[in-house]
């Protein structure tokens, strides 16, 4: 589902990445480990052409990665950063915009859908009636999350998906994303935590 051979990310002077290379399997939840500064979200980054690489290349669902199939490659993967800036808007018109972007156009928004994945990931449906000012970052992080799980994507790509959870919420997100590998989705995450790095079925060192 996924390769990355012999890759290398520079910038400028600074070499984060060097002669990379790993495999994930088809409903795999692989995570990105290394101390601060290593270079993960940088390679995350590349796995959708966001972040230049340089050398070896990328297979994602069999398209080697380039100007031809970035595209392709964008419809069928969701990236998740671990900063989460919006703009002041209602919840609501938020999730809706997602729905609107490239490659998800042809998704219906389920209403149901979405309060069974709040639920599921310790959300009140009642969240969707304030503005984004006045939820927390960690309700942020597991609202875009249970959005994730109505586009359809066949990779997920999710930078530190549990850094600002307590432990109860962090265990439902880990549930969460332990399901979507059993309905087929494949899962890369960078993270510096433990406990979700156990649950993984694999473990990518990049130092």
């Amino acid at each position: 589902m996924l390769e990355v051979n012999n890759i290398s990310i520079r910038f400028g002077d600074e070499q984060v990445v060097r002669n990379f290379s790993c495999r994930v399997e088809k409903g795999g939840l692989a995570c990105l480990v290394g101390r601060s500064g290593c270079g993960k979200t940088s390679l995350l980054r590349s796995l959708i052409g966001l972040t230049p690489y340089c050398g070896g290349g990328i297979k994602i669902a069999g398209a080697s990665l380039n100007e031809s199939t970035c595209a392709y490659v964008r419809k069928i993967t969701a990236y998740l950063p671990q900063e989460l800036v919006f703009p002041n808007d209602d919840v609501m018109d938020i999730v809706y915009q997602t729905f609107r972007i490239g490659g998800v156009k042809n998704i219906r928004l389920s209403i149901p859908l979405l309060h069974q994945n709040l639920s599921r990931l310790g959300l009140e449906p009642e969240l969707l009636d304030k503005r984004m000012a006045e939820i927390s970052g960690g309700q942020r992080q597991r609202l875009m999350i249970a959005v994730l799980g109505m586009l359809d994507k066949q990779i997920w790509l999710l930078d530190e998906p549990t850094a600002a959870l307590d432990e109860k919420s962090r265990d439902l997100v880990i549930k969460f994303l332990l399901d979507a590998r059993c309905e087929g989705k494949t899962i890369v995450a960078v993270s510096h935590d433990p406990v979700f790095a156990s649950r993984c079925s694999t473990i990518i060192q990049l130092d």
